[in-house]
């Protein structure tokens, strides 16, 4: 046991170790001996010359005394030895006297020799245990001292009477401060009362103390002891002392406090609902905790260089929110956070890492930190930045307890982020869905009222009291339905092709200016029906852009007929263009009902409209914003949109990047073509369409102009009727039965007589693969229904005037 224990409970040890020290010396070794050779040579003679039968008691009492005060094994058995001589000497010297038996000398000093050894052997043994239980207390203090335990001792009272060596070594505290109850004040003051009345508690009743209660070692730091008193029992049932020790469980204690704050942040974790906020909380909880100046989720993008605080705690410094270069945290702790080490710095002043980036630490008020990097595919995207304004000495576990609440954290926010994204996306689909519904119910409505107006005028037709001016205000009628409907249809096969991406441009470059008196001069008709005034601003010098002339002058049309629909009689539209440094801005503003502030964000959407139910008697589908939108942006620019509310104007801001240098004109020579030579004149025409009164239509307005035309229904009936007529033109439909147009055209060239056929191919489908599927089969023209019939006419008249057909060829 420990040397306190030792000392109080063994006193008897004390004297033999005391005089195995004593001969142990050389000039102690001469006197021993000397004085035993003394006593017993003394006490021989002195029997020798005693009164018979009082000699063998007087050496036999010596001889057993010297034996068992001996503390060595070596001595015991070097004094029986010659004790055991002295025996068999004294036998033979006895021999003279024959007053008593022979039997009884021999066998009183067999009995003292036999004695002698048996006390010999005793001795031995006892100090073999006496050896074995030192060597148990030294093992016992060697564990008590490595598990630094402090063992100390009171009295039956529970005071302080003796010092202990292990108490002073943990505390610092003297013995003279230790005595009576001075040993209280090594406790905390916050405990005072409690181990007051715990100990007084467990002296009155005799019972052991466990308790756990905080102490301060020497270098000032509070420590968490766990305390175990027992007392020592007396046979009456008091207690002759006590015997205590404190264990140090600081580590345990702060692991179980570690412990319990990852599983609140982890309930604090599973309860969040908001990424950004959970992080901060995170901060906050893990700064607090640790007790350090700032805390922080930092997110990073290599590929730019550059990290990003959005929100961090700190305790009586400046925000650090903001971003930030990685490179002014030096090369080395990027690094190894690239590598997804945790990286620790104890001293940013005095670490090789960060001493040369240390004004940058020093700005921020950093003077050591903690970072746990948080990968994902092998990239850095996050850390906790765990940070102090000094020098500290992180644990361990503060470096653990970091990496594991940012892995917790950045864990649960991915997955929250995630969550919210599929919550988005579900959103956006049922938005998408109904405005869908929204939009075909719309498109039904706007379908009805032209188509309603055709039928009435059909129907008034028909009455025999139709005269000739009612008959031409009924195709007037008509043919403004034809066309808007045409348009409708336009603006729905634009936003297909936009959205599938399949939309070409034929940029080439153009005078802005230019395109904007086109916009404004195909509105004009519009906004003087409006009663609307509009003025127009342009720039002094051109200004020059890289765009498709027809989509944009679609743009800048849409627009102004926009701010024309959403602005009450006689309002004012203002259009004006500049150039800023790298990009030209064209602003058309209105004095209109304006645009709810929770619309302008959804304003380009497709299928999205904002609540203009008043204005439904305009019209529309409301993809004109979608196409203005989407096309700008295949132009490399963007578009905005402004409104201070209802009733209060609106206003759209385009953005174009511009070209620099003036475009170079081409100066094209065509040869002159040979006046000689004539066009055939064309007039059998073939029509083949799988709708009888589509081909029936068409068929009778070309023989109105004097055209020989025959119809077919079918691809094959089409090749059938070629091949016996021998047409100069064929009209065909592509989604036919039995042979479709596309197999139809390709029959009809492998012919020997179709090789100077003109195909003209007549179809709804529109779009750029679409005309070079017909191409590729043959075709030379393709027209997209529905067509105007003057295009048809101009295209045929331009055939008998020798035209180039690829000019045409793309009409409609």
């Amino acid at each position: 046991m420990h040397d306190d224990i030792s000392r109080s409970f063994s006193p008897a040890r004390a004297a033999p170790s005391r005089m195995s020290t004593f001969l142990s010396s050389g000039s102690g070794s001469t006197v021993y001996w000397l004085m035993i050779v003394v006593l017993l040579v003394g006490v021989f003679v002195a029997d020798l010359w005693s009164p018979l039968g009082v000699a063998m008691p007087t050496f036999y009492v010596a001889a057993l005394l010297l034996i068992v005060a001996l503390p060595g094994v070596r001595e015991k058995i070097l004094v029986a030895l010659a004790c055991t001589a002295l025996t068999i000497l004294d036998y033979s010297l006895s021999l003279a006297v024959t007053e008593i038996p022979a039997w009884i000398p021999i066998f009183n000093h067999l009995l003292t020799i036999a004695l002698i050894w048996i006390v010999v052997a005793l001795g031995v043994r006892h100090r073999r245990t006496e050896d074995a239980m030192r060597q148990s207390e030294e093992r016992f203090r060697a564990l008590v001292e490595a598990s630094s335990q402090i063992v100390w001792t009171a009295d039956g009272a529970g005071k302080i009477v003796e010092d202990s060596a292990s108490w002073r070594a943990f505390t610092g505290q003297t013995f003279e401060q230790r005595q009576g109850s001075g040993w209280l004040n090594a406790y905390h003051p916050n405990d005072h009362k409690r181990i007051q009345a715990h100990w007084e508690s467990a002296t009155a009743n005799k019972t052991p103390l466990e308790a756990q209660y905080r102490i301060r070692r020497h270098d000032g730091q509070w420590r968490w002891t766990w305390v175990r008193a027992v007392p020592l029992l007396a046979a009456n049932g008091s207690a002759r002392g006590w015997v205590g020790m404190n264990t140090d469980i600081t580590e345990r204690k702060q692991a179980e406090a570690d412990t319990l704050f990852l599983l609140d942040l982890s309930d604090c974790i599973r309860l969040a609902s908001d990424p950004d906020e959970l992080t901060w909380a995170v901060a906050v909880a893990v700064g607090e905790y640790l007790q350090t100046e700032r805390c922080s989720f930092v997110e990073t993008d290599p590929e730019s260089n550059r990290f990003s605080i959005h929100r961090d705690y700190r305790l009586h410094l400046p925000s650090l929110v903001g971003t930030y270069t990685l490179d002014a945290l030096g090369p080395n702790i990027v690094k190894e956070c690239k590598a997804g080490q945790n990286t620790v710095v104890f001293d940013t002043a005095r670490d090789e890492r960060t001493a040369q980036y240390m004004k940058n630490y020093r700005r921020i008020g950093v003077g050591a930190f903690a970072a746990a990097p948080l990968l994902h595919d092998g990239r850095l995207r996050s850390a906790l930045f765990v940070s102090t304004a000094e020098p500290r000495d992180w644990s361990e576990r503060d470096v653990a307890l970091i990496a594991a609440a940012a892995e917790r954290t950045w864990l649960a926010v991915e997955k929250l982020r995630l969550n919210t994204a599929l919550r988005q996306s579900e959103e956006a689909l049922r938005d998408a869905d109904r405005r869908k519904d929204e939009f075909l119910a719309t498109l039904a409505h706007e379908l009805r009222n032209p188509l309603a107006l055709i039928r009435n005028v059909v129907s008034l037709a028909q009455s025999s009291e139709f005269s000739e001016a009612e008959h031409r205000w009924g195709r007037d009628i008509i043919d403004k339905q034809v066309n808007y409907l045409t348009r409708l249809t336009d603006d729905l096969f634009d936003v297909s092709r936009i959205a599938q991406e399949k939309l070409g441009l034929h940029k080439e470059h153009l005078d802005l200016a230019e395109i904007i008196r086109i916009a404004v001069d195909s509105s004009r008709p519009f906004i003087d029906h409006r009663g609307h005034e509009i003025t127009v601003s342009l720039p002094p010098v051109p200004v020059y852009v890289n765009a498709d002339r027809v989509r944009l002058t679609q743009v800048f049309m849409n627009l102004i007929n926009n701010a024309a629909k959403y602005s009450p009689k006689a309002g004012q539209i203002e259009l004006s263009v500049a150039q800023q440094s790298d990009h030209a801005t064209v602003r058309v503003k209105d004095t209109g009902i304006g645009i709810a502030p929770e619309s302008l964000p959804r304003l380009f959407d497709l299928f999205y409209q904002a609540d203009r139910s008043f204005t439904r008697a305009e019209g529309g589908l409301g993809l004109g914003l979608t196409l203005v939108h989407r096309i700008i942006e295949m132009h490399g620019g963007n578009v905005r949109a402004h409104s201070p509310g209802i009733n209060q104007g609106s206003e759209f801001v385009v953005y174009l990047p511009v070209l620099h240098k003036p475009p170079q004109k081409e100066i094209s020579i065509e040869p002159d073509r040979d006046s000689s030579i004539t066009a055939p004149r064309v007039r059998r025409i073939l029509v083949a369409d799988d709708f009888p009164q589509s081909a029936e239509t068409l068929a009778q307005l070309l023989r109105q102009e004097g055209y020989d035309v025959q119809i077919a229904q079918d691809g094959l009936e089409a090749f059938e009727v070629a091949a016996r007529s021998r047409p100069d033109v064929v009209v065909l439909d592509l989604a036919m039965p039995t042979l479709n147009g596309y197999e139809a055209a390709r029959k009809i060239r492998e012919q020997h007589w179709g090789k100077d056929v003109v195909l003209i191919a007549l179809t709804g489908w529109g779009q750029q693969r679409d005309r070079h599927r017909t191409k590729e089969a043959g075709f030379d023209a393709h027209l997209t229904k529905p067509v105007r019939y003057e295009a048809i006419i101009e295209l045929l008249g331009n055939l008998e005037m020798g035209k180039s057909i690829d000019k045409i060829a793309s009409s409609g």
